[in-house]
């Protein structure tokens, strides 16, 4: 009689698989077939529901531990999934607890299937802490045993896996080889489910690659079927990437980029996934920059940063919770032990009346393989029509990617060169013009070289009426957009404190502008240490020609007669850090005729180049300084651009690079 259950049992999970539900009934069924047959059933419930309802994983993932014998595969799935539900939550430690109790149980049953999959379960955690030659490591473990055992669908997972961590080094060509590979893999087998996953993964690679077009061209064919299934943990990163390919288009559909945001901003509250919680308020962060809602970016960013540091909790917090999870798990167990005894008796009793119902068990079963038998043969049909499609869709996407790439050059080249021009006209409307900086001196240079096309150092300086200039230079956490961000900031902090409430002294105006930072970025702990910015003050008294200097991480040189006095700042940056918030020192100097004011922030001098490839040095640049001192300013600046390429050679400018000399006449 069990056998014949256990025969219902296995059809009715295989159309459930394909209808992507699981009834009620199935957990019923449970009841009346073997124990290690209900254990891989449990597994597969928690499985399903890992993406539906995520709390029942646990709850399917011990029951299937209960029933299951000491032998049994289920053993080992289920720990997986518990693992699974442990990574999706945050609690790497209790993912990695469970990972290798499973590990360790299919060893010492020789399961080779169930040995790949927790080498690839800890590829995925190790991809997730960016132990990317780790992850490497064990996916290829993984696809040795996949290969030798001929699981096709283990090895389009791994496929997938590999493609995004070839992705994440910046290895965009292997990336893409091993998600076709996935996606053909999947198609091959003809799993719609899988295929059409891996389409996903592959828009996020298109993405990447700035192939926006054909990016936007897999997620318009995979999200309707990752919604129509219910695959949420695979939508919530399709919903985000794909916001990303609408952000970048020109003009942007700020509606649509809005639905997606939100859309996965619901899943991923519903299935309580932190990690990706906090990248979707950063996005949304983005989208209100576009609408110019300030307040809205500000609300959102504040979320994210709360988000990371709940997440910082948790993960403290999962060592603890798994010691109280083994204790209750050790106590359900011991209350299970009395209740087997109670379901064997019951069982005996139930075997005598399943007798009577063997004839009309045979009838259903007749029917239900003949059912079995037409819906494999309509599987068989799909599969070769998905393979057919495959190769179709990929010849014509291949048709389009080459027609759109021609097409789109002029228009592309033509949207760069109009962002760039644009970025520069911002940059230098914020920065302080020519106009200001005669009046400080009729003999001074700037240079400015932004690593990016935005730049995270900025120069700013103001001229009062009774003869004072106050003069900055500032290298902000970061470069690119974040430290443009920051640079805009300080610009307008500085307008307050200097113009409007006419604060001039340099110490004065650190202490202020710190307190402002803090504020306005809400540092409260170690975690918000990070943001803020270096910084050097000089005010100019032109009347008795004295010198007023405070430095935030920044020093100044004093260029006399071809000798370099160097005045370094306090050791504290514009911001939150791990020192006391003690007020910052003010230097007063006295000036002479012909003497050269110099600041610079550390990108000239922590450029690499040079035959080992190594930093040029601040010792250096103060040499080059003092070496070229008898020159003219020009001849100075220009001394110190070529010097600053020949070192550089072909090696990647590292940083913004700002340096500013202003001579005493």
């Amino acid at each position: 009689m069990k056998k014949i259950s256990l025969y219902i049992f296995v059809f009715l999970c295989f159309v459930a698989t394909a209808q992507q539900s699981f009834p009620d009934s199935l957990n019923k069924i449970a009841l009346n077939v073997s124990k290690d047959s209900a254990a891989k059933l449990y597994v597969t419930l928690a499985r399903h529901f890992i993406a539906i309802t995520p709390d029942s994983v646990i709850h399917y993932a011990n029951k299937a531990l209960r029933v299951a014998t000491k032998n049994s595969v289920a053993i080992g799935d289920a720990y997986i999934q518990k693992g699974n539900y442990s990574h999706m939550t945050g609690k790497i430690d209790s993912a990695l607890f469970y990972y290798t109790k499973a590990q360790a149980f299919f060893k010492s049953i020789n399961h080779e299937k169930g040995i790949g999959k927790v080498y690839q379960s800890f590829g995925v955690i190790k991809n997730s802490m960016k132990d990317y030659k780790g992850a490497l490591e064990d996916n290829k473990k993984a696809i040795e045993i996949y290969e030798r055992i001929d699981f096709k669908k283990g090895l389009t997972m791994v496929y997938m896996g590999i493609g995004n961590i070839l992705n994440r080094l910046n290895n965009k060509e292997d990336a893409l080889k091993y998600m076709r590979k996935a996606m053909n893999n999947a198609a091959s087998i003809g799993d719609s489910s899988m295929y059409y996953q891996t389409m996903a993964e592959f828009g996020a690679l298109q993405i990447a690659n700035n192939h926006q077009d054909s990016s936007h061209y897999y997620y318009k064919k995979a999200i309707p079927y990752l919604e129509r299934n219910n695959f949420n943990n695979s939508l919530i990163v399709a919903y985000s990437n794909y916001a990303e390919v609408l952000y970048k288009q020109i003009p942007r559909n700020v509606t649509a980029l809005k639905e997606l945001l939100f859309k996965s901003l619901i899943l991923c509250k519903q299935l309580n996934i932190r990690d990706n919680l906090q990248a979707i308020y950063r996005q949304i962060a983005g989208y209100y920059v576009l609408c110019s809602k300030p307040d809205s970016v500000q609300y959102y960013m504040n979320l994210s940063a709360q988000m990371a540091d709940t997440i910082c909790n948790i993960q403290n917090m999962s060592l603890l919770h798994e010691t109280e999870t083994k204790y209750e798990t050790e106590k359900k167990d011991l209350q299970i032990k009395n209740q087997s005894l109670e379901i064997d008796a019951k069982q005996k009793e139930n075997e005598a009346k399943n007798k009577i119902l063997l004839l009309g068990t045979i009838g259903l079963l007749a029917v239900l393989i003949f059912a079995f038998l037409a819906y494999s043969n309509f599987k068989k049909t799909q599969k070769a029509n998905i393979i057919i499609n495959s190769q179709k869709e990929q010849v014509e996407l291949q048709k389009e990617e080459i027609t759109s790439q021609k097409d789109l050059v002029v228009e592309k080249q033509k949207e760069i060169i109009d962002s760039i021009n644009y970025a520069q006209k911002i940059q230098t409307a914020v920065l302080t013009g020519e106009a200001v900086w005669n009046k400080i001196s009729s003999d001074y240079f700037i240079i400015f070289q932004p690593k990016d096309i935005v730049s995270g150092d900025f120069y700013w300086a103001y001229n009062t009426v009774n003869n004072r200039s106050v003069i900055v230079l500032a290298d902000c956490t970061g470069h690119g957009v974040p430290g443009g961000f920051m640079s805009m900031l300080g610009n307008s902090f500085l307008n307050e404190i200097v113009v409007e409430n006419k604060i001039f002294k340099p110490d004065q105006i650190l202490n202020k502008l710190r307190q402002k930072i803090i504020s306005s970025l809400g540092q409260k702990g170690s975690a918000d240490r990070r943001d803020g910015m270096d910084m050097a003050v000089c005010t100019w008294n032109k009347i008795d020609n004295t010198l007023e200097f405070s430095g935030a991480n920044n020093k100044l040189w004093i260029i006399r007669k071809g000798e370099l006095s160097e005045y370094p700042g306090d050791k504290m940056p514009i911001g939150n850090f791990d020192g006391d918030l003690t007020p910052f020192k003010c230097y007063n100097i006295q000036l002479h005729k012909n003497d050269s004011i110099v600041l610079s922030t550390d990108g000239f001098a922590d450029q690499f180049g040079g035959d080992g490839g190594k930093k040029f040095m601040s010792k250096n640049l103060k040499n080059l300084l003092v070496n070229n001192s008898d020159l003219s300013l020009e001849n100075q600046k220009n001394e110190l651009i070529n010097s600053l390429n020949s070192w550089k050679g072909n090696h990647e400018q590292v940083d913004d690079i700002s340096l500013i000399m202003i001579k005493v006449v």
